[in-house]
């Protein structure tokens, strides 16, 4: 069976997920490569392979598509996130914007097979879809070789440290924490905030907030993209990790960082987290994350565990076989 992933090169969730993914079937003794819809040589690569099954992680590119291909298409992204980035585009740009929402509801409708991680997005693409159509649920995991606690090379500072590193997009970026932030720091004069991974693009928006409100004076801020092994020392170098993905959805760090060893913090409804906090209301969410920090909240018993990718891999595995089967 030969198998490929189409994503992005761009060090994005779905680009890790979409690489991870073909990695690990190949341990599993599929041909499987991750290709990026970007690059013309990759696409001539996806022209020359004649794959058995393509993953649309992005989108499929037209030259390596043929009417007997089977199209597996995963699910990136919340429903409500696309459906905002569509109407947002279509105000700002006009013609020729691109349309997240279109393509969603294109897949639903042609795709041999839609797959997501998220039981809640499983729930809300049924309704989106026909009568028959099966949308799978599986879990996504991580490389648990990888992402595992280890040795800090220095402690961050705080007392205690509170750690953000979220794509900096509205459906999980840390404004609500640095909104609260001042109003922590009253109660807890010591702890200190770590968010990197803001868009230089966005830092006009960004550091004119946190120098008004203070957090300036209690955190450190940065646009910084850290590697893999930053990553995960930093995910052992701090005592919470925040991971506010509205609608309690959970995401690929809160996965990383909790198989790292980390406390993770996010809003009501993220199986994976030691600790929620209601979305909303900023005052109402730093009363609760005060008493986080305190020690005054005891971390609740995660869901579910986080499972390594090979796991992801084996499911997805038998949804190619299913899709072949049925022609």
């Amino acid at each position: 069976m030969k198998v490929i992933h189409w994503g992005y090169r761009n060090g994005s969730g779905l680009h890790r997920v979409s690489q991870d993914l073909a990695d690990a079937e190949v341990k599993l003794g599929i041909d499987s490569v991750m290709l990026s819809t970007l690059e013309a040589p990759d696409v001539q690569k996806g022209v020359d392979i004649n794959a058995d099954v393509h993953v649309s992680h992005s989108h499929v590119p037209d030259e390596v598509r043929k009417k007997d291909s089977k199209i597996v298409w995963v699910a990136h992204g919340t429903p409500e996130h696309c459906f905002q980035v569509s109407v947002e585009q279509n105000v700002h740009k006009g013609y020729g914007a691109g349309d997240a929402w279109m393509l969603l509801q294109y897949w639903l409708q042609f795709a041999d097979a839609a797959v997501t991680f998220w039981p809640r997005h499983q729930k809300l693409y049924q309704s989106l879809s026909d009568k028959h159509t099966i949308i799978d649920c599986i879990p996504l995991g991580v490389d648990r070789e990888f992402w595992k606690p280890t040795t800090s090379v220095g402690k961050y500072a705080g007392t205690p440290s509170v750690f953000s590193c979220e794509n900096a997009h509205y459906i999980k970026w840390p404004l609500d924490l640095v909104m609260m932030w001042p109003w922590i720091t009253e109660e807890i004069p010591f702890a200190r905030m770590h968010a990197i991974y803001l868009p230089t693009d966005q830092h006009r928006f960004w550091f004119p907030l946190i120098n008004r409100n203070g957090a300036s004076f209690k955190g450190f801020f940065a646009g910084t993209v850290f590697s893999k092994e930053d990553l995960r020392n930093a995910f052992n170098s701090v005592d919470y990790v925040t991971s506010f993905v509205r609608y309690g959805d959970f995401n690929r760090i809160c996965l990383e960082a909790k198989a790292s060893g980390a406390k993770v913090i996010s809003f009501a409804g993220n199986p994976y987290a030691d600790y929620h906090i209601p979305e909303g209301n900023q005052i109402e969410q730093s009363r609760i994350m005060i008493r986080i920090l305190k020690g005054e909240i005891e971390a609740r018993n995660p869901l579910e565990e986080v499972v390594d990718i090979s796991e992801t891999a084996k499911s997805m595995i038998s949804i190619y076989e299913r899709v072949l089967k049925n022609g």
